[in-house]
């Protein structure tokens, strides 16, 4: 199995949340103006003043995908482009995107701090953990020859 093989899948998945996030933001916004009989400019300079909260929480949530996140876009890519084989780093990697995953939908279902905090915080130790273990693998003499 190849680094790409082994590192995309999960990487894909948190670019499928970032891709139905921004749809999220679409639909509501398209819901908005329906509903509120908003003139469609309204959206042109957006800045969040007078939209109902079902409309700021996709687009806070995508702000906050390109965040932490970025991180693990870039984690990905050296872990590939080294390569680096290392299942522990995948596996984490499934679990901080299903931890993101977690973050966004209790962000965007009910956004209570005290089940989003958590999830973000165990989401930030895992990505740190992977950046722990890519820096090992890619800085120790013994890793430079898998």
């Amino acid at each position: 199995m190849t680094a790409a093989q082994m590192y995309l899948p999960p990487l894909l998945g948190l670019v499928a949340l970032a891709f139905l996030t921004a749809l999220a933001i679409l639909i509501t916004r398209i819901v908005d103006l329906v509903r509120s009989k908003r003139p469609w400019f309204f959206y042109e300079e957006f800045d969040g003043k007078g939209a109902p909260l079902f409309v700021l929480r996709p687009t806070r949530q995508l702000a906050n995908q390109f965040e932490f996140p970025i991180l693990f876009y870039a984690l990905i890519a050296i872990a590939i482009a080294v390569p680096v084989h290392d299942p522990v780093i995948a596996g984490l990697a499934w679990a901080y995107v299903a931890l993101r995953w977690a973050h966004a939908l209790s962000h965007l279902a009910f956004n209570r701090l005290y089940v989003r905090t958590p999830i973000f915080m165990v989401g930030n130790v895992v990505l740190l953990a992977m950046w722990v273990i890519l820096a090992l693998a890619v800085m120790t003499p013994a890793a430079s020859s898998t």
